[in-house]
């Protein structure tokens, strides 16, 4: 059961609504700062008090409280909290094997105690499940002295119930319950401490009154005073508002995954269209099966169609033709090209040899040769010839 609601902002922070159950059935008042009123149920209250916050105190039989000895040692929060829980386990092996024990702090978070459920506090919050449930914290009259009795450093302090007679005592810093009879009383009183080797008894304990109590109680804060309730199966409280948004989570994420997937769906034909649409174009150009890489295709054909970019001849082209046709005493000593011809001089034995040489390079496709010009020279025969291309 979750009972935690935020603290309202009220005039005074010392006012709220107190309620009891006296007999079982929930006795409303209003707690001013100094003494309790009768009030009727809340929602027939004044406007002024329906904002105060409220707490509820039950009785105190509903739980088993347990001072563990972690709580007098040294060390981290945490080591003593795994001290105590280990202790409780031990001491209580039954209780342990169920819920298991609950340990809870004081206010400076530097006491332990712990606690177990009674049996009869789950049918208790089932019956008054809708007080509980306006509660701001829910607490017992020990809890909120022993809280009390921290916050303030009493270490010896004596809570007498009204109700059931039962005493509860912290006398040397531990913690006592018994009958409510001052001869018990005056005998745990006169017990020497354990820590004092004096001898000293405890002397007069602190006498708690509800009202003292209740002054404590903003100091101490209700997130504090709170204590662990246990839940039934089936009989969570507010189970109903659970199921509700559990099932409100499910609707909406049944709702997202519905546009996801006919947002998918959309999508997925939109695909299909436009893969469609280009096997189409494929095909226009590519003469099928299109293979698995249609697109690697299509750029191997676009390059054999552009072909390479023509700036002029290729020179060894030209030369290895020149040297295939060519007799065996033909050099050449220069030649140039131009964007549409070129120049070639070269040196041949005779005048045979370079009428031999022009008519075997007749008929190219893309080249033609043509003799310029042809002087003698020391035994030799030079020539000039264009090239046309």
């Amino acid at each position: 059961m979750n009972t935690s609601h935020p603290l309202p902002r009220t005039s005074t922070r010392n006012q709220f609504i107190v309620v009891r159950f006296i007999k079982d059935a929930p006795t409303w008042e209003r707690f001013d700062g100094q003494a309790l009123h009768p009030i009727p149920h809340p929602d027939q209250a004044p406007k002024s008090s329906r904002s105060l916050p409220v707490l509820a105190i039950i009785p105190d039989q509903l739980f088993f409280f347990f001072q563990p000895e972690s709580d007098h040692h040294s060390g981290n929060l945490r080591q003593r909290t795994a001290a105590a829980r280990l202790e409780m386990e031990q001491a209580f092996p039954s209780q342990a094997s169920g819920n298991g024990p609950d340990i809870i702090l004081d206010a400076g978070r530097s006491h332990l105690l712990g606690c177990f459920p009674h049996p009869e506090l789950t049918e208790f919050c089932r019956r008054h499940q809708d007080v509980l449930t306006r509660a701001n914290a829910v607490t017992t009259p020990f809890f909120l002295a022993w809280n009390a009795g921290h916050r303030r450093k009493i270490e010896s302090w004596v809570w007498s119930n009204p109700e059931d007679g039962t005493t509860a005592a912290m006398v040397h810093g531990k913690v006592t319950f018994f009958p409510g009879a001052d001869v018990e009383l005056k005998a745990r009183l006169a017990e020497p401490s354990e820590t004092d080797t004096s001898g000293k008894s405890a002397g007069s304990p602190k006498e708690w009154r509800l009202p003292e109590l209740l002054q404590a109680a903003p100091d101490i804060g209700w997130s504090q005073l709170r204590l662990p309730l246990p839940v039934a199966d089936g009989e969570r409280p507010g189970s109903g508002q659970l199921v509700r948004l559990w099932i409100a989570m499910a609707l909406l994420g049944g709702l997202i995954c519905i546009g996801q997937a006919l947002r998918l769906s959309d999508q997925q034909a939109q695909v299909d269209h436009w893969e469609q649409a280009t096997t189409r174009l494929y095909s226009e150009v590519l003469t099928p099966p299109l293979g698995d890489d249609p697109f690697g295709r299509l750029l191997f054909r676009h390059s054999q169609v552009q072909g390479p970019a023509q700036s002029g001849p290729d020179a060894l082209t030209m030369l290895g033709l020149l040297s295939a046709s060519a007799p065996p005493d033909f050099h050449v000593e220069n030649f140039s090209l131009g964007p549409n011809s070129g120049i070639i001089r070269a040196r041949l034995a005779d005048y045979e040899q370079l009428e031999a040489l022009l008519k075997s390079l007749e008929g190219q496709d893309r080249l033609r040769f043509d003799l310029d010009q042809a002087t003698s020279a020391d035994d030799a025969v030079l020539a000039t010839m264009r090239v046309s291309y």
